[in-house]
């Protein structure tokens, strides 16, 4: 198989209905996790990279073995910049290899956003790569909680309530920006559900009647199997995941750590890499892409 900038892969999955998983990775056990998952599934599969987390790894160190682990893999990979927050990050992804960015403007007036994403994607062009967009906002923990405690968000962006994204706005944005995919909100929460579900299919519904581009679900972890399969007939082609990946990784360090013969650093990785597989090809059975590599 070879990298792919996962155009066709997502629009091949909104015409046949099922979904591509795009999985946060934070370290070497992660991105194992993921591609042997995705393999072992026969499944397409993006592998994305968190603004973030360039806290705590080095863009330009860790693109090489992001895209040298996507070219090896025998499906197709897609290496992707996550919820990137300015220009000059998606143009040093984009200089690193990635071969599909996000500009994530959700936060800023709607003019800004369409302004900075229709330069994204004039950037993105010129590398042959694709852009992802957001429009609504999606609150919870990747959005405020982690950003806050690093200092860099003062204040949450969503009080107690959803910003949902509009259908009429979404096909003016699309039209204006030229994204290649338009990430929505329409009830999910980045983070771990702590209270009811709530989402919003017949929204989802207008907005994939009203945009020609397939759509992206954040804020996928801790759903049920059946509200994934409401949400991909409604449209969604792209599910970015890492929460309940996370969750997995620190329940098996903790599990490798209970036992009293652990001895190593190897002891704690490999489990890293085990639990996030495990995650991986459940999800991916759950969204139907399993199968779709060919």
């Amino acid at each position: 198989m070879s990298l792919t900038n996962g155009v066709e892969m997502l629009q091949r999955a909104r015409a046949e209905g099922y979904a591509i998983g795009a999985f946060d990775v934070v370290n070497w056990e992660f991105l194992q996790g993921v591609i042997q998952g995705a393999a072992r599934k026969k499944a397409p599969v993006i592998v994305s990279l968190a603004e973030m987390h360039l806290d705590h790894l080095d863009l330009e160190i860790f693109a090489p073995t992001l895209l040298k682990a996507a070219e090896l893999a025998p499906v197709p990979v897609s290496v992707h910049l996550d919820h990137g927050e300015s220009l000059e990050t998606v143009e040093r992804a984009l200089r690193a290899g990635f071969t599909s960015v996000m500009l994530d403007g959700s936060l800023l007036p709607y003019e800004e956003n369409v302004r900075l994403t229709r330069e994204a994607v004039r950037l993105a062009r010129s590398f042959g790569a694709a852009v992802e967009a957001e429009l609504g906002a999606v609150p919870g923990r990747e959005f405020y909680a982690e950003e806050r405690d690093q200092g860099r968000m003062s204040s949450p962006p969503v009080e107690g309530r959803f910003l949902y994204t509009d259908p009429d706005q979404a096909r003016d944005f699309v039209s204006r920006t030229g994204c290649d995919f338009l990430a929505v909100s329409v009830g999910t929460v980045h983070g771990l559900y702590k209270g009811e579900v709530r989402l919003d299919f017949d929204r989802l519904e207008r907005i994939r009647k009203a945009v020609p581009v397939p759509l992206v679900l954040h804020g996928g972890s801790g759903l049920s199997a059946e509200d994934y399969r409401r949400l991909i007939a409604g449209g969604i082609a792209k599910i970015n995941f890492y929460a309940e990946l996370s969750h997995a990784a620190v329940r098996a360090v903790k599990e490798a750590a209970s036992d009293p013969g652990a001895a190593g650093i190897l002891r704690f990785l490999v489990p890293i890499r085990e639990a996030v597989q495990r995650v991986v090809e459940e999800k991916i059975e759950i969204w139907g892409s399993a199968g779709k590599a060919a």
